[in-house]
């Protein structure tokens, strides 16, 4: 087995290789060589001798590789595993973040104390959250360099402050009330939207690629399997993505109650390529429908609030009437129970002072 770091090993003719990183081919992917020996340290002297370094105890494998150089190259490696929106936004924290502060370094030049020190300065102006996940990716390109002999292996182990969970904001059950109210009186196809959202808890990107092929009229389901969402193209700019949902657990069925299914009805003539929310071929953009929502809001005199707050106030209230939590979870499209419970299973003030009068009833 090759001892971590060394990219070295034993041959079954009983010599020892020792590969090492020797620039880049035609393709982009790095050009290896290999050194022989009888013995470990002769391979290992070779190998810093191939690599222009002289053998010291404990000496760093020396690279010539700048840090964007294998960037460039764990991208391109990600490109066509992972999704195009998952791509978009490692090549965002790559370009926005990673390259201020590590560009023009040799990768072998990283430190767990460069690491810390970096955390620090992103620490003055993200949450904790954006902290993590940026350090998760330059762990990952860390990983990459460090697999392919171009680095000794760098913690990004940051210990960052526990981020207090902010207030979820979610509609009274008068609140509710007041805005289906209004949206039924007021029915057209971009309140039908908002309907559908306050009633099954799918995301704004998902209302918007919403299509009437995905309602069944039939069995009263609907089928959750497009998103809309705006992200960087190659020139700099922006475009509209229209792609599966996130997660495999966020392609779902959700069954239609009756009160919902009476309000789509009206409009199952549409051809079944049109979206939802404009009655033809042409979609809404996610922003502009938020904007169009906190209209409605105005309109009917209850506070502003976030799109995401008829998902948050759809999966609050399936809790205190007491919806199955595994059901729930399936419903939102979470990745597993837990999202759930830890997101949505807790009790309201209402539910407390229930229980308090139980008690007070059996004295």
């Amino acid at each position: 087995m090759p001892k971590r770091g060394d990219n070295i090993r034993k041959r079954k003719d009983g010599r020892y290789e020792g590969r090492y990183a020797d620039g880049y081919k035609p393709d982009g992917s790095i050009r290896y060589r290999s050194v022989y020996g009888k013995t470990y340290a002769e391979v290992k002297q070779k190998l810093y001798a191939a690599a222009g370094g002289n053998l010291q105890k404990d000496a760093k494998p020396v690279s010539k590789f700048l840090f964007e150089d294998i960037c460039v190259m764990w991208l391109k490696s990600k490109r066509l595993s992972v999704k195009v929106s998952t791509f978009s936004r490692y090549k965002t924290i790559v370009e926005n973040h990673l390259y201020r502060q590590f560009s023009g370094q040799r990768i072998s030049q990283i430190t767990e104390q460069s690491v810390q020190a970096f955390a620090e300065i992103l620490m003055k102006d993200h949450k904790p959250k954006t902290v993590k996940d940026i350090l998760i990716l330059l762990g990952q390109i860390l990983s990459f360099a460090n697999d392919r002999g171009l680095c000794q292996p760098v913690s990004t182990s940051v210990k960052l402050p526990k981020e207090q969970k902010r207030r979820m904001y979610i509609f009274t059950v008068l609140q509710q009330q007041h805005l289906v109210l209004y949206l039924i009186r007021n029915l057209d196809l971009q309140r039908l939207g908002v309907l559908i959202c306050l009633q099954t808890g799918i995301r704004l990107g998902e209302i918007c690629g919403l299509r009437f092929e995905d309602i069944d009229f039939e069995s009263g389901t609907i089928r959750v399997q497009r998103t809309i969402q705006r992200i960087k193209d190659e020139n700099g700019g922006t475009r509209f993505l229209i792609d599966t949902p996130k997660t495999d657990t966020s392609m779902r069925e959700i069954p239609v109650s009756d009160f919902l299914m009476k309000y789509l009805q009206p409009y199952r003539k549409h051809k079944k390529t049109a979206y939802v929310l404009t009655g033809t071929e042409e979609f809404t953009q996610p922003r502009t429908y938020q904007n169009r929502f906190k209209r409605y809001l105005r309109e009917c005199g209850l506070p502003e609030a976030n799109f995401h707050t008829l998902r948050h106030t759809f999966a609050s209230r399936a809790v205190e009437l007491g919806f199955d939590v595994k059901s729930l979870s399936e419903i939102l499209g979470h990745a597993n129970v837990n999202i759930t419970l830890n997101r949505y299973v807790h009790s309201s003030i209402e539910q407390k002072r229930k229980q308090m009068e139980l008690l007070s009833a059996a004295i």
